[in-house]
Protein backbone atom coordinates (compact mmCIF):
# COMPACT_ATOMS: atom_id res chain seq x y z
CA UNK A 1 0.00 0.00 0.00
CA UNK A 2 1.42 3.49 -0.84
CA UNK A 3 1.79 5.93 1.94
CA UNK A 4 -0.44 8.89 1.49
CA UNK A 5 -0.40 12.09 2.55
CA UNK A 6 -2.48 13.77 5.28
CA UNK A 7 -5.70 15.19 4.52
CA UNK A 8 -6.43 17.05 6.68
CA UNK A 9 -9.95 18.96 8.46
CA UNK A 10 -9.30 22.40 8.00
CA UNK A 11 -11.01 24.74 6.06
CA UNK A 12 -10.36 24.66 2.39
CA UNK A 13 -9.31 28.30 2.03
CA UNK A 14 -6.87 28.28 4.77
CA UNK A 15 -3.19 29.08 3.39
CA UNK A 16 0.53 28.64 6.23
CA UNK A 17 2.51 31.64 6.04
CA UNK A 18 6.08 30.66 6.96
CA UNK A 19 8.18 33.78 7.64
CA UNK A 20 11.26 31.72 8.10
CA UNK A 21 14.59 32.16 6.51
CA UNK A 22 16.47 29.77 4.77
CA UNK A 23 20.17 30.07 4.97
CA UNK A 24 21.45 31.54 2.12
CA UNK A 25 18.75 33.08 0.65
CA UNK A 26 17.17 36.63 0.69
CA UNK A 27 13.95 37.93 -0.61
CA UNK A 28 12.11 40.77 -1.72
CA UNK A 29 8.15 41.98 -3.11
CA UNK A 30 7.03 44.74 -4.63
CA UNK A 31 4.77 46.59 -7.02
CA UNK A 32 5.63 47.66 -10.71
CA UNK A 33 2.48 47.65 -11.76
CA UNK A 34 1.85 44.31 -14.27
CA UNK A 35 -1.20 44.14 -12.17
CA UNK A 36 -4.43 46.74 -12.14
CA UNK A 37 -5.18 46.61 -8.34
CA UNK A 38 -2.04 47.95 -7.33
CA UNK A 39 -0.59 45.45 -5.22
CA UNK A 40 2.76 43.43 -5.55
CA UNK A 41 3.03 41.39 -8.45
CA UNK A 42 7.16 41.07 -8.60
CA UNK A 43 9.18 39.17 -6.49
CA UNK A 44 12.81 38.22 -6.14
CA UNK A 45 14.90 35.58 -4.78
CA UNK A 46 18.72 35.87 -4.33
CA UNK A 47 21.18 33.08 -3.07
CA UNK A 48 24.59 34.67 -1.78
CA UNK A 49 26.63 32.98 -4.64
CA UNK A 50 25.65 30.37 -7.40
CA UNK A 51 24.12 27.74 -5.52
CA UNK A 52 23.13 24.44 -7.14
CA UNK A 53 19.34 24.27 -9.21
CA UNK A 54 16.78 21.80 -10.47
CA UNK A 55 14.34 22.23 -12.52
CA UNK A 56 10.23 20.63 -13.84
CA UNK A 57 8.61 22.75 -16.02
CA UNK A 58 5.48 21.98 -17.90
CA UNK A 59 4.94 19.74 -20.42
CA UNK A 60 2.80 21.57 -22.68
CA UNK A 61 4.34 22.90 -26.00
CA UNK A 62 3.30 26.18 -25.84
CA UNK A 63 5.72 26.89 -23.28
CA UNK A 64 5.90 30.10 -22.14
CA UNK A 65 8.84 32.86 -22.98
CA UNK A 66 10.01 32.61 -19.16
CA UNK A 67 10.07 28.91 -18.70
CA UNK A 68 12.05 28.37 -22.16
CA UNK A 69 14.61 30.88 -21.20
CA UNK A 70 14.24 29.19 -17.04
CA UNK A 71 14.73 25.70 -18.48
CA UNK A 72 17.86 26.36 -20.63
CA UNK A 73 19.30 28.05 -17.75
CA UNK A 74 18.70 25.11 -14.95
CA UNK A 75 20.81 23.32 -17.82
CA UNK A 76 24.03 24.45 -16.15
CA UNK A 77 23.07 23.18 -12.41
CA UNK A 78 23.79 26.54 -11.00
CA UNK A 79 21.98 29.82 -10.40
CA UNK A 80 21.74 33.32 -8.66
CA UNK A 81 18.43 33.95 -8.32
CA UNK A 82 14.58 34.16 -9.31
CA UNK A 83 12.62 36.59 -10.46
CA UNK A 84 8.42 35.64 -10.52
CA UNK A 85 5.68 38.21 -11.73
CA UNK A 86 2.12 37.51 -11.41
CA UNK A 87 -0.13 39.91 -13.47
CA UNK A 88 0.55 38.37 -16.94
CA UNK A 89 2.49 35.20 -18.21
CA UNK A 90 4.12 36.41 -21.27
CA UNK A 91 3.01 33.32 -22.71
CA UNK A 92 2.40 33.12 -26.59
CA UNK A 93 4.22 35.84 -27.21
CA UNK A 94 6.94 35.10 -29.73
CA UNK A 95 10.30 37.03 -29.88
CA UNK A 96 9.23 39.96 -28.20
CA UNK A 97 8.32 37.79 -25.13
CA UNK A 98 11.56 36.22 -25.52
CA UNK A 99 13.54 39.49 -25.80
CA UNK A 100 11.34 41.28 -22.92
CA UNK A 101 12.07 37.97 -20.42
CA UNK A 102 15.87 38.22 -21.56
CA UNK A 103 15.92 41.92 -20.96
CA UNK A 104 14.44 41.36 -16.87
CA UNK A 105 17.49 39.20 -16.59
CA UNK A 106 20.17 41.09 -17.47
CA UNK A 107 19.04 43.63 -15.07
CA UNK A 108 18.48 41.57 -12.42
CA UNK A 109 21.79 40.54 -12.68
CA UNK A 110 23.08 43.91 -12.82
CA UNK A 111 21.40 44.39 -9.61
CA UNK A 112 22.80 41.54 -7.73
CA UNK A 113 26.07 40.84 -9.69
CA UNK A 114 25.82 37.83 -11.22
CA UNK A 115 25.49 36.83 -15.24
CA UNK A 116 22.12 36.46 -17.04
CA UNK A 117 22.05 33.00 -17.41
CA UNK A 118 22.16 32.75 -13.94
CA UNK A 119 18.67 34.27 -13.44
CA UNK A 120 15.63 31.89 -13.20
CA UNK A 121 12.64 33.70 -14.66
CA UNK A 122 8.85 33.06 -13.87
CA UNK A 123 5.83 34.23 -14.73
CA UNK A 124 1.66 34.33 -14.42
CA UNK A 125 -1.43 35.76 -15.53
CA UNK A 126 -2.88 35.88 -18.85
CA UNK A 127 -1.75 34.27 -21.32
CA UNK A 128 -0.82 36.39 -24.65
CA UNK A 129 0.30 39.67 -22.84
CA UNK A 130 3.85 40.68 -23.82
CA UNK A 131 5.61 41.47 -20.46
CA UNK A 132 5.89 44.72 -19.88
CA UNK A 133 10.20 44.85 -19.08
CA UNK A 134 10.43 48.77 -19.05
CA UNK A 135 7.84 48.26 -15.31
CA UNK A 136 9.86 45.48 -14.26
CA UNK A 137 13.50 46.68 -15.09
CA UNK A 138 12.30 50.37 -13.09
CA UNK A 139 11.90 48.43 -9.42
CA UNK A 140 14.57 46.12 -9.77
CA UNK A 141 17.49 48.29 -8.18
CA UNK A 142 15.71 49.14 -4.97
CA UNK A 143 14.24 45.62 -4.58
CA UNK A 144 17.58 44.46 -4.58
CA UNK A 145 18.08 46.92 -1.97
CA UNK A 146 15.60 45.73 0.09
CA UNK A 147 16.53 41.98 -0.02
CA UNK A 148 15.88 40.12 3.39
CA UNK A 149 16.26 37.05 4.77
CA UNK A 150 12.97 37.25 5.94
CA UNK A 151 11.38 38.55 2.83
CA UNK A 152 10.20 35.20 1.72
CA UNK A 153 6.73 35.80 2.96
CA UNK A 154 6.32 38.54 0.83
CA UNK A 155 7.55 37.23 -2.16
CA UNK A 156 5.20 34.24 -1.67
CA UNK A 157 2.42 37.18 -1.83
CA UNK A 158 3.45 38.49 -4.99
CA UNK A 159 3.03 35.41 -7.08
CA UNK A 160 -0.67 35.24 -6.59
CA UNK A 161 -3.19 35.54 -9.27
CA UNK A 162 -6.57 34.08 -8.38
CA UNK A 163 -5.12 32.47 -5.20
CA UNK A 164 -7.54 32.93 -1.65
CA UNK A 165 -4.29 33.02 0.23
CA UNK A 166 -0.61 32.78 0.40
CA UNK A 167 0.67 29.02 0.09
CA UNK A 168 3.79 28.05 1.92
CA UNK A 169 5.22 25.15 3.87
CA UNK A 170 8.40 23.76 5.49
CA UNK A 171 10.37 21.03 7.09
CA UNK A 172 13.32 19.88 8.72
CA UNK A 173 15.36 16.69 8.29
CA UNK A 174 18.87 15.50 9.80
CA UNK A 175 21.02 15.10 6.76
CA UNK A 176 24.99 14.09 7.53
CA UNK A 177 24.32 14.76 11.26
CA UNK A 178 23.63 17.97 10.18
CA UNK A 179 19.95 19.52 10.71
CA UNK A 180 18.82 20.90 7.00
CA UNK A 181 15.73 23.19 6.69
CA UNK A 182 13.35 23.72 3.85
CA UNK A 183 11.00 25.93 2.77
CA UNK A 184 8.23 25.93 -0.19
CA UNK A 185 6.29 28.33 -1.83
CA UNK A 186 3.60 28.07 -4.60
CA UNK A 187 1.10 29.47 -6.18
CA UNK A 188 -2.03 28.09 -7.79
CA UNK A 189 -5.64 27.80 -7.92
CA UNK A 190 -7.22 27.31 -11.55
CA UNK A 191 -5.97 25.85 -14.83
CA UNK A 192 -4.74 22.84 -12.85
CA UNK A 193 -3.90 19.03 -14.21
CA UNK A 194 -1.02 16.47 -13.57
CA UNK A 195 2.34 16.86 -16.05
CA UNK A 196 2.52 19.17 -14.29
CA UNK A 197 -0.01 21.25 -12.17
CA UNK A 198 -0.24 25.00 -13.51
CA UNK A 199 1.39 26.52 -10.41
CA UNK A 200 4.75 28.19 -9.79
CA UNK A 201 6.70 26.77 -6.70
CA UNK A 202 10.14 27.36 -5.33
CA UNK A 203 11.91 25.39 -2.78
CA UNK A 204 14.59 26.25 -0.78
CA UNK A 205 16.81 24.37 1.41
CA UNK A 206 20.36 25.15 2.82
CA UNK A 207 21.36 21.40 2.73
CA UNK A 208 24.40 20.39 0.13
CA UNK A 209 24.10 18.80 -2.57
CA UNK A 210 25.04 18.24 -6.64
CA UNK A 211 22.60 19.46 -9.06
CA UNK A 212 22.19 15.96 -10.23
CA UNK A 213 21.21 15.26 -6.51
CA UNK A 214 18.40 17.80 -6.53
CA UNK A 215 17.41 16.75 -9.79
CA UNK A 216 16.79 13.22 -8.67
CA UNK A 217 15.08 14.41 -5.35
CA UNK A 218 12.78 17.13 -7.01
CA UNK A 219 12.01 14.32 -9.65
CA UNK A 220 10.37 11.88 -6.75
CA UNK A 221 8.60 15.13 -4.56
CA UNK A 222 7.20 16.36 -7.98
CA UNK A 223 5.55 12.74 -9.06
CA UNK A 224 4.47 12.66 -5.00
CA UNK A 225 2.93 16.02 -5.23
CA UNK A 226 2.18 18.08 -7.85
CA UNK A 227 1.79 15.32 -10.58
CA UNK A 228 -1.20 14.09 -8.71
CA UNK A 229 -3.91 16.83 -8.07
CA UNK A 230 -6.22 17.97 -11.19
CA UNK A 231 -8.92 21.28 -10.50
CA UNK A 232 -10.10 21.18 -13.81
CA UNK A 233 -7.84 18.79 -16.30
CA UNK A 234 -5.89 21.86 -18.08
CA UNK A 235 -2.15 22.18 -18.21
CA UNK A 236 -0.74 25.46 -18.27
CA UNK A 237 1.84 26.84 -20.37
CA UNK A 238 4.26 28.11 -17.27
CA UNK A 239 4.41 25.50 -14.99
CA UNK A 240 7.94 25.57 -13.30
CA UNK A 241 8.94 24.02 -9.80
CA UNK A 242 12.39 24.74 -8.98
CA UNK A 243 14.99 23.47 -5.87
CA UNK A 244 18.07 25.32 -5.22
CA UNK A 245 20.11 24.28 -2.39
CA UNK A 246 23.00 26.45 -0.56
CA UNK A 247 24.89 23.93 0.84
CA UNK A 248 24.67 26.43 4.39
CA UNK A 249 23.65 23.26 6.75
CA UNK A 250 27.14 22.03 6.31
CA UNK A 251 25.88 18.48 5.55
CA UNK A 252 28.46 16.91 3.28
CA UNK A 253 27.57 17.69 -0.34
CA UNK A 254 25.07 14.76 -1.40
CA UNK A 255 25.50 12.85 -4.59
CA UNK A 256 23.02 11.19 -6.64
CA UNK A 257 23.42 8.13 -5.13
CA UNK A 258 24.09 8.75 -1.28
CA UNK A 259 22.14 6.82 1.32
CA UNK A 260 21.33 10.41 3.26
CA UNK A 261 19.49 11.50 -0.09
CA UNK A 262 16.72 9.86 1.34
CA UNK A 263 16.47 11.80 4.55
CA UNK A 264 16.53 15.03 1.81
CA UNK A 265 13.89 13.80 -0.64
CA UNK A 266 11.40 12.85 2.51
CA UNK A 267 11.99 16.75 3.61
CA UNK A 268 11.59 18.29 -0.08
CA UNK A 269 8.52 15.64 -1.03
CA UNK A 270 6.78 16.39 2.53
CA UNK A 271 6.62 20.36 1.57
CA UNK A 272 5.70 19.69 -2.04
CA UNK A 273 2.83 17.42 -0.70
CA UNK A 274 1.73 20.54 1.93
CA UNK A 275 1.57 22.88 -0.93
CA UNK A 276 -0.36 20.52 -3.67
CA UNK A 277 -2.67 19.90 -1.84
CA UNK A 278 -2.92 23.76 -0.85
CA UNK A 279 -3.70 24.37 -4.35
CA UNK A 280 -5.91 22.03 -5.23
CA UNK A 281 -7.97 23.03 -1.36
CA UNK A 282 -7.74 26.59 -3.04
CA UNK A 283 -9.20 25.38 -6.26
CA UNK A 284 -11.36 27.97 -7.51
CA UNK A 285 -14.93 28.14 -6.38
CA UNK A 286 -13.84 24.55 -5.23
CA UNK A 287 -16.22 23.37 -1.55
CA UNK A 288 -14.67 19.96 -1.41
CA UNK A 289 -11.28 18.78 -1.41
CA UNK A 290 -11.11 14.72 -2.59
CA UNK A 291 -8.67 12.33 -3.03
CA UNK A 292 -9.43 9.93 -5.69
CA UNK A 293 -8.14 6.41 -4.80
CA UNK A 294 -8.24 3.99 -7.30
CA UNK A 295 -6.57 -0.03 -5.54
CA UNK A 296 -6.15 -3.72 -6.81
CA UNK A 297 -5.97 -2.52 -10.62
CA UNK A 298 -4.42 -4.80 -13.18
CA UNK A 299 -1.25 -2.26 -13.74
CA UNK A 300 -0.28 0.78 -12.74
CA UNK A 301 -1.34 2.48 -15.74
CA UNK A 302 -5.07 1.87 -15.16
CA UNK A 303 -5.09 2.63 -11.14
CA UNK A 304 -3.64 6.23 -12.39
CA UNK A 305 -5.91 6.62 -16.01
CA UNK A 306 -9.03 5.77 -13.82
CA UNK A 307 -8.17 7.75 -11.19
CA UNK A 308 -7.25 10.63 -13.28
CA UNK A 309 -10.20 10.21 -15.44
CA UNK A 310 -12.67 10.16 -12.25
CA UNK A 311 -10.65 13.67 -11.14
CA UNK A 312 -11.47 14.88 -14.65
CA UNK A 313 -15.00 14.13 -14.88
CA UNK A 314 -17.67 16.65 -14.92
CA UNK A 315 -20.36 14.54 -14.10
CA UNK A 316 -18.42 13.29 -11.12
CA UNK A 317 -17.04 16.55 -9.48
CA UNK A 318 -20.39 17.91 -10.10
CA UNK A 319 -21.79 15.04 -7.82
CA UNK A 320 -19.67 15.82 -5.02
CA UNK A 321 -20.77 19.63 -5.04
CA UNK A 322 -24.26 18.27 -4.47
CA UNK A 323 -22.97 16.34 -2.03
CA UNK A 324 -24.57 13.29 -3.63
CA UNK A 325 -23.58 9.52 -3.37
CA UNK A 326 -23.99 8.82 -6.79
CA UNK A 327 -21.79 6.09 -7.11
CA UNK A 328 -23.05 4.72 -10.22
CA UNK A 329 -21.22 7.96 -11.77
CA UNK A 330 -18.13 6.74 -10.45
CA UNK A 331 -18.39 3.16 -11.40
CA UNK A 332 -19.54 4.43 -14.64
CA UNK A 333 -16.18 6.55 -15.35
CA UNK A 334 -14.45 3.86 -14.48
CA UNK A 335 -15.61 1.46 -16.89
CA UNK A 336 -15.47 3.80 -19.58
CA UNK A 337 -12.24 4.94 -19.23
CA UNK A 338 -11.02 0.80 -18.90
CA UNK A 339 -12.68 0.45 -22.30
CA UNK A 340 -11.44 3.46 -24.14
CA UNK A 341 -7.80 2.16 -23.04
CA UNK A 342 -8.35 -1.69 -23.54
CA UNK A 343 -8.10 -2.40 -19.59
CA UNK A 344 -9.80 -5.11 -17.88
CA UNK A 345 -12.98 -4.52 -15.94
CA UNK A 346 -15.25 -6.56 -13.70
CA UNK A 347 -17.99 -4.81 -12.67
CA UNK A 348 -18.70 -7.52 -9.70
CA UNK A 349 -15.25 -7.06 -8.12
CA UNK A 350 -15.72 -3.52 -7.46
CA UNK A 351 -16.28 -2.43 -3.79
CA UNK A 352 -16.40 1.62 -3.82
CA UNK A 353 -15.99 3.84 -0.48
CA UNK A 354 -16.80 7.07 0.12
CA UNK A 355 -15.08 7.76 3.23
CA UNK A 356 -15.98 4.55 5.81
CA UNK A 357 -19.29 4.05 4.02
CA UNK A 358 -19.39 1.36 1.64
CA UNK A 359 -21.54 2.51 -0.87
CA UNK A 360 -21.14 -0.23 -3.30
CA UNK A 361 -20.28 -4.01 -3.13
CA UNK A 362 -19.98 -5.94 -6.46
CA UNK A 363 -21.00 -3.39 -8.41
CA UNK A 364 -24.27 -3.36 -6.64
CA UNK A 365 -25.73 -1.03 -4.15
CA UNK A 366 -25.16 -1.69 -0.63
CA UNK A 367 -28.70 -0.09 0.61
CA UNK A 368 -29.58 3.10 2.20
CA UNK A 369 -28.12 2.97 4.99
CA UNK A 370 -24.68 3.19 4.01
CA UNK A 371 -25.84 5.76 1.43
CA UNK A 372 -27.05 8.10 4.84
CA UNK A 373 -23.18 7.45 6.06
CA UNK A 374 -21.83 8.13 2.61
CA UNK A 375 -23.83 11.85 2.79
CA UNK A 376 -22.30 12.55 6.15
CA UNK A 377 -18.93 12.33 5.00
CA UNK A 378 -19.37 14.34 1.34
CA UNK A 379 -20.29 16.99 3.85
CA UNK A 380 -16.98 17.64 5.16
CA UNK A 381 -14.95 19.63 3.58
CA UNK A 382 -12.20 17.07 2.89
CA UNK A 383 -12.41 13.10 2.18
CA UNK A 384 -11.82 10.28 0.56
CA UNK A 385 -12.93 8.31 -1.99
CA UNK A 386 -11.66 4.64 -2.73
CA UNK A 387 -12.70 2.16 -5.49
CA UNK A 388 -11.63 -1.15 -5.30
CA UNK A 389 -11.38 -3.09 -8.81
CA UNK A 390 -10.55 -6.36 -7.80
CA UNK A 391 -8.06 -7.13 -10.10
CA UNK A 392 -4.60 -6.75 -8.92
CA UNK A 393 -2.11 -5.01 -6.59
CA UNK A 394 -1.47 -1.58 -8.13
CA UNK A 395 -3.07 1.38 -7.07
CA UNK A 396 -2.75 5.54 -7.62
CA UNK A 397 -4.42 8.35 -6.07
CA UNK A 398 -4.87 11.94 -7.33
CA UNK A 399 -6.65 15.37 -5.33
CA UNK A 400 -9.19 16.72 -6.92
CA UNK A 401 -11.71 19.39 -6.27
CA UNK A 402 -15.42 19.83 -6.77
CA UNK A 403 -17.05 21.78 -9.55
CA UNK A 404 -19.39 24.50 -8.59
CA UNK A 405 -20.78 28.10 -10.12
CA UNK A 406 -17.83 29.77 -8.87
CA UNK A 407 -15.64 28.31 -11.05
CA UNK A 408 -17.58 28.97 -13.60
CA UNK A 409 -18.20 32.91 -13.08
CA UNK A 410 -14.47 33.64 -12.28
CA UNK A 411 -13.31 31.82 -15.39
CA UNK A 412 -15.83 33.62 -17.48
CA UNK A 413 -14.73 36.94 -15.72
CA UNK A 414 -10.73 36.53 -15.47
CA UNK A 415 -10.10 38.65 -18.16
CA UNK A 416 -12.05 41.81 -17.68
Amino acid sequence: MQELPELGDAPLKQGNEVNQEVAGFQAAAAPCGLRTDGRADLALIVAEQPVAVAGVFTTNKLAAAPVQICRQNVKAGKARAILANSGGANAATGEPGLSACRSTCRTVAGAVGCSPEEVLPCSTGVIGQVLDDAKVNAVLPDMAASLSPMGLAEAAGAIMTTDAYKKMARRQAMVGGQQVNVVGMAKGAGMIRPDMATMLCFVLTDAAATPQALAKVLGEAVEQSFNRISVDGDTSTNDTVLLMASGKAGNPELSPDDPDLAWLTGAVTAVCQDLSTMVVADGEGAGHLVRMRVCSAASADQARDIAYSLAHSPLVKTALTGGDPNWGRILSTAGAESARRDYPFDETKCDLYIGNALIAKGGLATGPEEEAKAVKVMARPRYEIRLELGLGKDEHWVLTTDLTKDYIDLNADYRS
